[in-house]
């Protein structure tokens, strides 16, 4: 996307029209990236598992972010400033939902205090 990005003409429909479907594909694949960590994510066995999952997403949406960044001031019409935003938005959900995860996989960790709960049998 970026080598794209190098050779868009801003003056020429066909090579904007080519930079668009790729924005496009882009915004795709990371909808799709989301939509699938949030499944997987769903379904893992333990909080850690699904911490890790959204970690991997985070680092997804870090990627696809600096690959925007490059273009998002040299292609403002091509649409890759609200596909930035979207991705900014992905990322912040992403790493929300890892701190989540890991504050889960704490309290997992943590013995119940004394008392708080009655005791499982009755004293004899």
């Amino acid at each position: 996307m970026v080598e794209l990005g190098q050779r868009l003409d801003p003056k020429d429909a066909a090579s904007e029209k080519l930079f668009a479907s790729q924005v496009t594909a882009v915004e795709t694949v990371l909808r799709q990236s989301y939509g699938a960590a949030a499944l997987l994510a769903k379904r893992a066995p333990t909080c850690q598992e699904a911490a890790q999952i959204w970690q991997t997403m985070s680092s997804f949406t870090d990627r696809v972010l600096s690959t925007l960044g490059l273009l998002k001031d040299r292609c403002p019409a091509g649409g890759v400033s609200a596909l930035y935003d979207l991705a900014l938005d992905y990322k912040s959900a992403a790493e929300r939902r890892y701190q989540l995860n890991l504050e889960a996989t704490l309290c997992q960790k943590m013995p119940l205090p004394e008392g708080l709960l009655p005791p499982l049998t009755s004293p004899v």
